[in-house]
């Protein structure tokens, strides 16, 4: 028990006195149940502080009160006696330590506490039987600080995250804290049956914070720092910034970043392409070659977990920039029918071949037809239509390029020989003709004049001068391609016009007069029924003559209009009625074509 203090010194009658009162009071009865209780104040004794304890309620007719250190009263663990009849006060006992103060209530003062003092206290009260009563004291101490470990912790997600706390003496309780807020054993969080140690199982990341632990007992509350707790996880999602496929000119500049989503500690970063590694989070690609064409791809590590995750793989595509193609042969002279091949000559990078002729694009059909990689264009069987000048244009990605045109011409004719005026040509004599030759053919055709088994003259021209009969007959044009060796022939035929009579001529004055007074007389009745009109009247209702010229027909190739002739009759006066024309059979038409 506690340190036991010499009791002071007594005067010889009180130490009479006292002997002869202790040996006639009896002892406390067994079993007997005390009329009181011992009250402490305050409940909570705090180490260097004081406590009373006082009887309740306070029995009557008291004639001593003797306290004990410990659960029962025994002569040597009594503290002191206080003597109300006689009054003598307080009389100390071998387990006196000088901080013990009695009073006529019987209560007892201690203080200042000590550790030791806490234990058993028992009173023996005497009025005049002797009944006890004991108490119970707990000095408590003041906590310390209390300490969370391991003070600051990483735990991979799923992982298993344990804490504990380390809490000093005369802890009685101990509760957790995240993040300020009270954390209680549920789901995956547990607690150790005293509360000292935490576990969640498995950990989220939403378990990441700040820890501590509280500890109290009667008299008071102590917190622990915070302890940081990481949760690692992820990445969960890695992306490339510009996303692909990149199509870019050789020279260029590139600069590839990589970003990860949801990811604790930050990753580590690790571009990939063929057997090259690259560290951190951007690469920058300087002069773009051909070399760089492939796929890149970035990697974001956890540097705790060891997990890593890959981003989707860029592809890349760097292009020259392409220099000018060509078309061979670079002119060309094809006969109509024959075949009509052209090939492109692109340079290196090319992906696209497109073909051209006169600026407007060529596809496959009917009879032309490409290669499977559009280098070679073919035409087969060619036609006159398919004469111009030609290109291809090539393009890859990032850049096209034009070759220069290239003349196809295609050879053909001479077709559809005409000479103008048609005849046959009824002339008198003395008259001058112009005969025309003309036929389409590339290249010009060249023209030779014939009558019979003679030679004329050389050109498509031909001036006659009809002065003598025997130049009547049948005139011939025959038109030769000068490359291709072939001729056409057209024929006129002139015939020498006799004239017409006196008789003739004055019955077509008089027809023509008689039809002048006919049409005069009807325009005047006309006029006097319908009154005046402002809207034109036609008074013969006759269409245009046949024999006038057509207005020139333009059918846009070439700049070349058509003009159509019809058959030309000369005579001379006094001479007979000549017959009409004979008809060509078919229906054939006689065409100059003259270029604008």
């Amino acid at each position: 028990m506690g340190h036991r203090t010499p009791a002071p010194q007594r005067t010889p009658w009180s130490v009479v006195l006292a002997a002869a009162l202790l040996l006639s009071r009896p002892p406390p009865t067994r079993g007997q149940t005390p009329r009181f209780t011992i009250r402490q104040d305050p409940r909570a004794a705090r180490l260097g502080g004081n406590v009373t304890f006082g009887l309740e309620p306070l029995p009557g007719g008291i004639i001593s009160c003797a306290w004990h250190r410990g659960p029962a009263a025994g002569l040597d663990f009594e503290i002191f006696t206080y003597y109300k009849q006689p009054d003598l006060g307080q009389q100390n006992g071998p387990a006196y330590t000088r901080r013990e103060t009695g009073a006529a209530d019987c209560s007892m003062r201690i203080g200042p506490l000590r550790r030791n003092d806490t234990g058993a206290y028992t009173v023996a009260v005497r009025h005049p039987a002797v009944t006890a009563a004991t108490v119970n004291l707990t000095v408590y101490v003041p906590l310390t600080q209390p300490a969370v470990t391991p003070d600051n912790v990483t735990v991979t997600e799923n992982d298993t995250l344990a804490l504990t706390c380390r809490s000093p003496p005369g802890t009685e309780t101990v509760a957790w804290l995240r993040d300020g807020a009270a954390v209680s054993a549920g789901d995956r969080l547990s607690l150790s049956p005293d509360n000292r140690t935490l576990t969640v199982q498995p950990a989220r990341r939403g378990d990441a914070g700040a820890y501590a632990c509280r500890v109290g007992n009667a008299i008071g509350t102590n917190r622990s720092d915070n302890a940081t707790v990481t949760v690692a996880y992820g990445p969960d999602a890695v992306a490339v910034t510009p996303p692909g496929p990149l199509d870019l000119p050789a020279g260029s500049l590139l600069t590839l970043t990589c970003t990860a989503a949801a990811a604790v500690p930050a990753p580590l970063f690790t571009w990939f392409f063929g057997e090259t590694r690259h560290p951190g989070a951007s690469w920058v690609l300087d002069r773009l070659s051909v070399a760089h064409t492939g796929g890149y791809v970035c990697q974001a590590l956890n540097p705790h977990s060891g997990h890593g995750r890959n981003s989707s793989r860029l592809e890349l595509r760097v292009w020259e920039l392409l220099t000018q193609p060509a078309v061979t042969p670079d002119n060309v002279t094809v006969t109509e029918n024959d075949t009509l091949a052209l090939t492109c000559r692109s340079p290196p990078g090319t992906e696209t071949v497109a073909w051209l002729r006169d600026g407007a694009a060529v596809s496959a059909g009917g009879r032309l037809s490409l290669s499977p990689d559009n280098r070679t264009l073919t035409v087969q069987p060619a036609r006159r239509g398919d004469a111009g000048a030609y290109a291809c244009r090539v393009g890859n990605a990032v850049s096209t390029n034009r070759s220069d045109d290239v003349d196809v011409t295609v050879l053909y004719g001479p077709d559809g020989v005409t000479v103008t005026p048609p005849g046959p040509l009824r002339l008198p004599l003395g008259s001058r003709l112009d005969l025309r030759c003309a036929a389409a053919a590339v290249p010009s055709p060249l023209f030779a004049w014939a009558r019979g088994n003679a030679s004329l003259a050389a050109g498509s021209r031909l001036r006659l001068e009809f002065g003598d009969p025997g130049q009547a007959g049948e005139y011939r044009c025959r038109a030769t391609n000068p490359i291709l060796g072939r001729a056409a022939e057209a024929a006129v035929l002139l015939l020498r016009d006799e004239g017409l009579s006196g008789g003739a001529i004055a019955g077509i004055v008089l027809g023509t007069l008689l039809g002048l007074g006919l049409l005069g007389a009807a325009g005047y009745l006309l006029w006097r029924r319908v009154g005046r009109s402002s809207a034109p009247i036609s008074l013969n209702g006759a269409k245009p003559s046949a024999s006038s010229r057509e207005a020139p027909a333009t059918d846009g190739v070439d700049g070349t209009e058509e003009v159509k002739y019809s058959t030309l009759t000369f005579s001379t006066p006094g001479g007979p009625a000549p017959p009409g024309p004979p008809r060509l059979d078919g229906g054939t038409v006689y065409s100059e074509v003259r270029r604008k």
